[in-house]
Order: structure tokens, then sequence, then C-alpha cells
């Protein structure tokens, strides 16, 4: 049977539903009143339970939406111009960012991130051949390598449950070693355990290799130096490099590598160290080794040749080493160039120092030992050292004043005992010039020869006579000299390389001092010490006062006089040997300064220092015995104030005529009036010029030391209140 479906109105839908909730809530009131419990007739949700007539309720809803379309109605508002703008600019600004974001890792770093990715596949490890061997010029070894190893920490190899503290008890019980963690340093990763160890040690670590791979044993070259020619000044000694260090050396460095110190060690650095290999280790995810690549074989650092004469460097320390026992001395140095090409044949620092108490890392003891000897061993006296030249100064000074003008060969001045420069506040005081003894009438080459100190006085700073009525005049002694004065004085110093470094392949040089009028203002702080006086240019013009010069600085000095007017850079190294084609490439003299003085000049001074070992007279009369011709110039300094102790000096050359050798000695703390400079000189050239040179040895009758007659006492300069006319015109 079919029943026929009516159309009914939506105004009817409505009404009916309406009337169904009606309807509902009637139901609804009479179940509450049948006092149902909830236990019974309620259905657990989350929370709490639904009750029976919310299912009812929820149903009857969903069948209203249904019937209405309500469920389909939203309520829409429309959203104004602005805030639109605004959400779509924030939006923008978002895309925007991430996409630079994304463009900055991916293309302006990307390569980076790249090559940082490609580190944590692979690791590049390096590994190293042996640092380039020191020889005499003879081909002397004079540095020796031998192998050690060290262990090291690596932080980045510790598992998850391997703490630092954990790995060092490990190593520690395996070796029986006392924990010193404290002195440890981590901050690279890489952190150094125990450096030279033992072979026991190696054995029982290799054993653990497996269990252990925090572990990296690295090897490293010791250097041991030739110990019996006191060289540690020169070849210098390698040390560990610090964190700092590091980060400034560039590529062909390890954390745990060594570097050269002091001497050619540290100066040839980039010559000597050794080219290190490397191999690219792949790695997996985990850190697992897969295969091994060697990119590049190592190769061992160039020689390096030094202009040093192995024997002729004992030899001066054996004579040197007498000498100083003679005098109950410690301190004192030997300097012997080639004065045509700036070789450095010798040069001897004492007290030495044994460079190998450095090779396996000094210990505090030693160290502290050095420090405070008082004779101060780690200074090179011979570059660093700074002393008064004495009379040793003199050949310079007559060089400027021939050059000027101020003499000629010919020029003859009396010179007193005592040079007195009258007071011109108050002429019943003088202040006084001392030589060391009386010689009269005196031209320059006797000037150099005798060491006159009148001579050099006027030369420097001239000479004024007083009127005949006052009791300090001289009826011999010029009226009027005009000297070189401090301007050029100084200048011609400077040319001879006095107040500046030379240069030397050897680090720490001393730049000396020539002192001046500004100098001496701004080294001063009272308008007393502040002037500068008559008195100033005297004790300079005879190497006294506040001049300061290094041994070097007077070798190099000598040498430009004994070659005719060159000065040249001193040099230790000669040539540089590749390791690998064994081709040498010769170290090349650098001329500073030449033509600065006339050959006619520089004659008259040479024949001046070759007239101080011929004349019976002459300061180094006792070299005129040696075989061969030399020319000299002594010195002898007061050192102590009126203590009668000196620094005593020598410079020669020899042969006279196109000389080989240019030696300078110098002695500290000499008691007395004794040549002892020369006298280690002379023992030095009669090995050196011997026809069959011997092995250096002591010898065991010496010849008495000359009497030194060269002495050069500095004067106190007169403290008179400056005033404006107080200027003299003996120094304009």
């Amino acid at each position: 049977m079919f029943f026929k479906q009516k159309k009914i109105h939506p105004h009817a839908k409505i009404l009916y539903s309406d009337s169904r909730v009606m309807l509902f809530g009637l139901f609804k009131h009479s179940f509450a009143s049948l006092r149902f419990r909830r236990s019974s007739v309620g259905v657990k949700r989350f929370g709490k339970e639904i009750e029976i007539e919310e299912i009812f309720l929820d149903k009857l809803a969903k069948h209203r939406e249904e019937e209405t379309d309500t469920a389909n109605i939203k309520l829409e508002v429309p959203l104004k111009r602005a805030n639109f703008l605004v959400l779509m600019t924030l939006v923008f600004l978002a895309f925007l960012f991430f996409f630079s974001f994304v463009f900055y890792f991916q293309v302006v770093k990307g390569k980076d991130y790249s090559a940082q990715a490609q580190k944590n596949n692979s690791l590049v490890a390096h590994f190293s051949a042996e640092r380039g061997i020191i020889y005499d010029r003879n081909m002397n070894q004079l540095v020796q390598n031998e192998a050690t190893f060290d262990l090291y920490l690596n932080v980045d190899k510790l598992s998850s449950t391997t703490t630092i503290d954990s790995a060092l008890e490990n190593i520690y019980t395996l070796l029986g070693w006392s924990a010193e963690k404290e002195n440890l340093d981590f901050s690279v990763g890489n952190a150094l355990i125990k450096e030279n160890l033992s072979q026991m040690d190696l054995v029982l670590l290799e054993t653990k290799k497996s269990q252990m791979p925090y572990l990296e044993i690295k090897k490293h070259i010791v250097r041991h130096y030739e110990a019996n020619a006191c060289l540690g000044h020169i070849l210098g000694y390698l040390g560990k490099i610090s964190q700092d260090e590091y980060g400034s050396l560039g590529e062909g460095y390890d954390f745990s590598d060594y570097i050269g110190r002091a001497g050619v060690e540290k100066t040839y650095e980039n010559v000597l160290k050794e080219k290190k290999g490397a191999i690219q280790i792949e790695r997996d995810a985990l850190g697992n080794e897969l295969s091994q690549e060697v990119i590049s074989q190592p190769s061992s650092g160039d020689h390096l040749v030094l202009s040093l004469d192995l024997a002729l460097q004992q030899k001066a320390v054996t004579a040197l080493t007498q000498t100083l026992e003679d005098i109950g001395g410690t301190k004192g140095v030997v300097i012997a160039l080639n004065p045509q090409n700036g070789e450095v044949l010798a040069l001897v620092s004492m007290p030495c120092f044994d460079n190998n108490l450095f090779s396996f890392g000094i210990s505090q003891d030693d160290l502290d030992k050095l420090n405070s000897n008082k004779s101060k061993p780690l200074l090179n006296r011979a570059t660093s050292g700074l002393y008064p030249t004495g009379s040793t100064i003199k050949p310079f000074m007559a060089s400027a004043g021939l050059e000027e003008g101020i003499i000629t060969p010919k020029t003859t001045l009396f010179c007193p005992s005592t040079l007195c420069v009258e007071n011109q506040y108050n002429k019943d005081e003088a202040t006084c010039f001392p030589d060391n003894k009386f010689h009269g009438w005196t031209n320059v080459k006797r000037a150099i020869a005798e060491s006159v100190n009148p001579f050099f006085y006027m030369v420097g700073g001239g000479y004024q006579s007083p009127g005949p009525n006052s009791k300090f005049y001289v009826p011999n002694m010029p009226k009027n000299f005009v000297g070189l004065g401090i301007a050029r004085v100084k200048e011609y110093l400077n040319l001879f390389g006095f107040g500046a470094q030379t240069g030397i392949d050897l680090p720490s040089e001393a730049e000396g001092r020539v002192p001046d009028p500004e100098w001496k203002q701004s080294y001063f702080t009272t308008a007393l010490e502040q002037k500068w006086y008559l008195g100033d240019t005297y004790n300079l013009s005879i190497g006294q006062g506040y001049l300061l010069a290094t041994p070097l600085q007077l070798a190099v000095g000598y040498a430009s006089i004994a070659n005719g007017g060159k000065l040249i850079q001193p040099h230790l190294a000669k040539s540089f040997l590749n390791s690998q084609t064994n081709q040498a490439t010769d170290f090349v003299s650098n001329i500073t300064r030449e033509n600065f003085i006339s050959s006619s000049t520089l004659e008259v001074v040479r024949e001046g220092m070759r007239q101080t070992v011929t004349s019976p007279a002459g300061n180094a009369y006792s070299l005129n015995s040696l075989p061969v011709d030399v020319a000299a110039k002594t010195g002898t300094a007061q050192s102590y104030g009126k203590a009668e102790i000196y620094n005593n000096w020598i410079g020669a050359f020899a042969p006279y005529e196109n000389s080989e050798i240019l030696l300078v000695v110098m002695v500290e703390e000499v008691p007395g009036l004794r040549g002892s400079a020369q006298q280690t000189a002379k023992s030095i050239l009669g090995w050196y010029f011997s026809p069959k040179k011997t092995e250096p040895t002591k010898q065991t009758n010496l010849e008495p030391a000359p009497i030194s007659t060269d002495v050069d006492f500095p004067v106190e300069v007169p403290q008179q209140t400056p005033t404006e006319s107080a200027t003299t015109s003996l120094d304009q």
C-alpha cells in the first residue's frame, strides 16, 4: 500500500519542530520526577558522567538543525581595509624574513657550511718529518734531532659515558702516574698529559689503544746542541707553542708543535721547520673510520749553514775563559767578523748557558737558577749588552774631525796631563779633565795610538783659553779651538752605526744610545740635570758619560774602517740547503751604508790604529809579536765610579792590508789597570794565524797581561745654575 506524501509549508515545519521540543521538555520533566539513580542511567565521559536527558536533547537538536539547515548558517563580519593591509604587510614581512634567512644560509654561507659539513664527515690529520739541521761553515753539525713521544687526551673522542675525570683516572691507573689535572689545559680540546714517554709507557699504551680511543700519541723532535762551544746565545732553543701563538701562526702548525724561541732557531723558523704531510680520514655519522687517503707527503725542513767557524768559536771560549779565571771574573764578550762581507766567524757571550736544558722542557728549578743568577747568563752581551766604549770610540772621533776639517793629518795640538776649562761664573775655579799621562804636542795618528784624551776633548768640544792672567792659562794651548760640537759628534757616530741596531739575524738586539741635548732634556726632570754642558761633549768624545753601545756595534764600526768605508749588516747565515735537492742558496750580504767617509780620512785613521801596535808607546804594542800585521785600538772605561774596576776593550783587524778577521773583545769588571782584553785577543789571533791550527786547548803558561795605560775617567759635569748666558760657544 502506498501513501501519498503531502507537502508541508516551511512555517508548519518550524511549528511542528517547536511542538516536538515542547513535548520533549514535558518528557524531560517527567523523567526527572522518576528520580533514577545517576549511576544506573548515566554514560561515562572524560571528567564527568553524561546524563540520559542530554543524549535525547542532543539528538533532538541535531534533528532540528538538519530540518531547518541552521548548521550551515555562518555569521560573517566584513574586515576593515586598513586592518587587511596591516595583516597582509605582516604576512609579507614574515615571508621576506624567512626567505632572507634561507638565502643567507643556502647561498651566502653555503660554501662555509658545506665545508663544515664535509669536515664532520672527514678529518685531516698531519704527520711530521724532521726539523732542518744547523751546520757551521765547515759543515760541522751543531745540532742533532732525536724523536720523542708525548701523550695527549682528545676530548672530542670521549664517549657519552666517559668523562674527562674518568679518562684521566684510567690513564693514571694504567701507567702508575700521579694525577695532575690542575696543570692540564683542555681549552683546545687536545690536552697534553705527559711529555717524553718512556719505552715501557709506549708499550702499555699500545695494548690499550682500542679501549681508550681518546688517547693520542704524538711524535716530536728534540734538539741536541753542541755543548762545548758556548753556542746557546747563537743557536737558541725550541719551545712549545702557547695558546695565544697558535691562533696567529697560521697553517702548518699543530697545537702540540715546538717553535724556535731564541737564536737562529727563532730567526730562521720558517727555514728550519718541517713541511707536514696530511692524511684525509673519511668517517661515518657515528665517527667510525671508513678510509684513509694521503693528501701530501711530509718533508724535512731546510738546513741552515752558518758563517760560524766552530774551531774559532771554541778557541775564543777557551781564551776568554782563561782570562776570566785570571782576574776572577765571569763576564765578557768575543766577536769575530769577516770585515769584507759581514759574516760572523765567532760570537761568545759569557757566562754561557746550556740550551740543551730547554730541549726536554726546562725544570722550574733550573729556570729559577738561570733567572736569579746575578751574571745574567741568558743575556747575550754581544748584541744586547750596553756599555760605555771608552777610548775605542776615538778612531771614529778622528774620522769626524778629519772629514769636517777640524784637524788635518798635520795638525798638532798641545795636550797637557790635565785640560782645565775656566769657570765662567768664578774665574778662580775650573773644571779639569785628566789624561792618563803627559803627551805634549800630538798629531791625530799619535793621539789614536797612545789614546791622548785632551786631543779628543778639543776635537769633540773645542777649547777656549782663559786669559794670560788666569792661573789656568797654558801658553801652548790654542787660544780658541772650535771643535765638532755635539750635533756633528752625534751625526758621525750615527753614520758609523752607533745608536741603532746593526740588523744581525738574532732576536732582541739593543739599539744603544748616542746622547745629545734633546735626549738629556727628555731623560732628566730638573733644569740643572737637563742642561747640556761642555763636560758632556768631552765625556762623549772619549767614549764615556751617557754613551752606550753594544760590542757588536763597535765591531761593525771597526769593520767599516778595515774594509775601506762600507757599513755591512752582520749575519750568521751563510747559506741554506734544500733538504730534498741539497741545493745551496747563498745568503746575500747587505751593505747598509758606504762612501760616507773619504778613503783619505780612513787611511789616516788606519795608520793611527796600526801605530797603536807598532809603536813601543802604543797601547796594543804586545800584538806586534804576532805573525801577521795587526791594527788595533784599546779602551779602558771606568765602570763603578771611583772604584778601580774597569771594562776592558780592544778592537783589532788583521792582516792590516785586505783584512780577513775583525776582532772585538770586552772583559767586564777587570780589577786594576791590566790589558785583559788585549791578552785574550792576542791568544785568539795567534792561534788563528798559526801555520798549523791545533785543537783549542787551555794554555798552561800564560803570558802576563799587559798593563793598560789607556784609562778613561768620566768627568763629573759642573753643577751650575743654568741661565740664558750660560751656554758656551764651544758646542755650537
